[in-house]
């Protein structure tokens, strides 16, 4: 098949890439004037049959995470399904790249997947063959999932019932695990070099990258080395929620080579043969703890000699950005990790022309998997050496201070790992409903075809049916007539109560006009005096625009919503009460989930600050007002002076109030909107 092939009502354009059992192409659909994206294969294949019949009941999910499918058919031996185009979407593994992605930007990227093929589930139907090629990524962020059992289909993999619960389940731990290591680890065909396995499969993404959350690492382990894990995908989004809605930007990569791009390597010596990968682990971890507290020397070794990193002089270099474009403060594209953003017509998958930036094939042969395996080692054993050095060197240059920070950096881990043991029983508590429920449910494919139920026993005697007597019937009439004389009796006292009590006059119109006033701040603390239920919050972010970083204190955002202002979201530390001049304010936004028609904004401040509270349908420091407060504490109720709609509020502080350790911060305990 050539450009310019007309299959029905598509003329076929450009073809993207060859996929087990046919191709995809991009393409017109002439009828609608749309572009469409195009699965081809043979009429006369053997997988063919299934993924279109596939193809068919896919079409009835309805989710915004999967891809749509528009249309299915056949013409001149070869049949096609017609896709939903994404043109400007990146795949997975081209986000991921060499460098990974942030933990929190892999939890929101599988959490959406995870929603999506959940909602399939529940009508009965798998993926089974999720790789990140078939997850892509649109330029405002959004999670795509193609091949809903269509690619599972034209593989020739039939699953049903709870083993393809777990299969997908699997899939989407793959995918997180991908998203952390920069690497694949399960033996279906990808992009991504292939992980590096042992008796019990891959090692945990702890111990071959860095940042990351106890329980993606637990989970990951749990799937792929243990073989136990979530059940099911929405078993796993149930485990790892909440997640953000809104993608990162400007944080921390998880794989090991973001790290090495930040320094430059000067030889001291060779390496000891003797070191363990243990060691190694142990002295990475000091390494990252020296990074922390303030740039201690990295070193690295590879091919058998050691060399020392030393950080570059740029700090901002070691919170590399992902690349992500905006609008209008807001994070709309991710890219992928290793090279600049390129326009893709038709979302094109074709190879570049330039070598150092080819994407790697689909299939690899085994002996490139076993050389990548082996250049990952070395790099693994140069972090080791690195951070043995490192180790070294930070004690030395240290001295008594590192007693102090050993003790500080030990309170904070046994409180860190308090809350960690409450998140995973937490988390096992969620698990275990949600297996309980999904006992309950199982898949169309194995669902009984026939009901073996008794017929039911008579409910009253065979003389029941017989006809009543006279005078029953008039016993019955007379009932019925004095229930309508009571209902009578009792509108009729009720009519000629109407309007008692009340001033008609006014209420039907009159001489007389009303003004009402609107406060755009009722100032003070007490009860509130908007009207209204709260609305529900379902996400919220620390907000911090171009100069900053995109994060400020993420971690913490949930506490404004959860009902205790007891528990409260703060700022980054900064120097002095006007954010020691390099940015003009920072803030928090939550989303409501859709807009809403907002009458007040309730807010709970900790300590006194400066602050203004816009809405819109975007996080933005400008925009429509609900109001502002100048320096008060306590319970803050900001109205509009007129009817404000938006999807998001946002709390831009400018102004910080000095805390305990000598910084300046401003600090939120929980807002209400209404």
């Amino acid at each position: 098949m050539n450009p310019g092939t007309e299959l029905g009502r598509y003329t076929v354009e450009t073809r993207i890439e060859e996929i087990p059992g046919g191709e995809r192409w991009a393409a017109r659909d002439t009828t609608l004037d749309r572009d469409v994206t195009l699965v081809v294969m043979p009429s006369d294949a053997d997988s063919t049959a299934a993924a279109l019949d596939a193809a068919r009941r896919a079409a009835g999910v309805e989710a915004a995470q999967l891809v749509r499918i528009l249309d299915v058919g056949s013409e001149d031996g070869l049949s096609f399904i017609a896709e939903d185009a994404v043109g400007d979407a990146t795949t997975y593994t081209e986000a991921i790249g060499t460098d990974g992605l942030p933990a929190e930007e892999v939890r929101r990227i599988t959490g959406e997947v995870a929603t999506g093929i959940e909602a399939a589930r529940a009508r009965g139907l798998h993926h089974l063959a999720l790789t990140p090629d078939l997850v892509l990524l649109t330029g405002d962020g959004r999670v795509k999932v193609q091949g809903l059992a269509t690619a599972a289909a034209l593989a020739g993999i039939e699953t049903e019932g709870e083993e393809a619960d777990r299969d997908d389940a699997t899939g989407v731990v793959a995918l997180a695990y991908a998203g952390l290591t920069g690497t694949w680890p399960l033996d279906r065909p990808s992009g991504l070099p292939s992980a590096t396995r042992d008796g019990s499969g891959p090692p945990p993404p702890s111990r071959v990258a860095v940042g990351v959350p106890g329980d993606l690492d637990t989970i990951c382990r749990e799937t792929l080395g243990e073989g136990t894990g979530p059940d099911s995908p929405g078993d796993y989004a149930a485990q790892i929620a909440p997640w953000s809605r809104i993608p990162l930007a400007g944080a921390l990569r998880t794989a090991p080579s973001a790290a090495d791009e930040t320094t430059h390597a000067v030889p001291t010596g060779s390496r000891s043969d003797t070191e363990t990968p243990d060691e190694a682990g142990g002295s990475g971890a000091a390494v990252a703890g020296g990074a922390l507290a303030g740039g201690a020397a990295v070193a690295s070794a590879a091919d058998g000699d050691e060399t020392t990193a030393i950080p570059r002089e740029s700090d901002d270099e070691v919170t590399r950005e992902i690349n992500l474009g905006q609008r209008e403060g807001v994070t709309t594209t991710i890219t992928r990790g290793d090279e600049t953003p390129a326009g893709r017509s038709q979302r094109s998958r074709a190879a570049r022309d330039d070598d150092s930036t080819q994407r790697l094939p689909r299939e690899r042969s085994r002996d490139e998997g076993s050389r990548d395996e082996s250049a990952h080692g070395r790099r693994t054993a140069a972090a080791a050496a690195a951070a043995a050095a490192a180790a070294a060197a930070a004690a030395g240059a240290v001295g008594t201070g590192g007693k102090v920070l050993g003790d500080r950096l030990g309170k904070a881990a046994k409180t860190a790992g308090g809350r960690s043991r409450e998140a995973i029983h937490d988390a096992r508590a969620r698990r275990e409903a949600i297996r309980a429920d999904q006992r309950t449910r199982s898949s169309l494919g194995s669902a009984p075809t026939t009901a073996e139920v008794e017929a039911p026993a008579p409910l009253l005697p065979a003389e029941a049916g017989a006809p009543p007597s006279r005078r029953q019937a008039n016993l019955v009439l007379v009932l019925m007539a004095g229930f309508v004389a009571l209902a009578c009796l009792f509108g009729g006292i009720g009519a000629s109560r109407i309007g008692s009590g009340s001033d008609l006059g006014r209420i039907l119109g009159g001489d007389e006009t009303t003004a009402v006033a609107t406060s755009e701040d009722t100032g003070g603390s007490g009860s509130s005096s908007g009207g209204g239920e709260p609305l529900a919050i379902a996400n919220a972010a620390g907000y911090d625009p171009a100069p900053g970083d995109g994060v400020e204190h993420n971690a913490e955002a949930p506490r404004v919503y959860d009902g205790n202002p007891d528990t409260t979201w703060t700022t980054e530390g900064y120097g002095s009460e006007a954010f020691g001049g390099v940015k003009q304010g920072v803030g928090i936004t939550v989303d409501l989930g859709q807009s809403q028609s907002i009458s007040s904004v309730t807010l709970q401040l900790p300590t006194s600050a400066q602050a203004t509270v816009f809405a819109g349908e975007q996080p933005a420091n400008s925009g429509t007002e609900v109001g502002r407060t100048q320096g008060r504490t306590g319970e803050v109720e900001l109205q509009p002076s007129s009817a404000v709609n938006g999807r998001y509020v946002t709390v831009w502080f400018t102004s910080l109030t000095p805390s305990d350790d000598g910084r300046y911060r401003a600090a939120l305990g929980e807002i209400t909107v209404r």
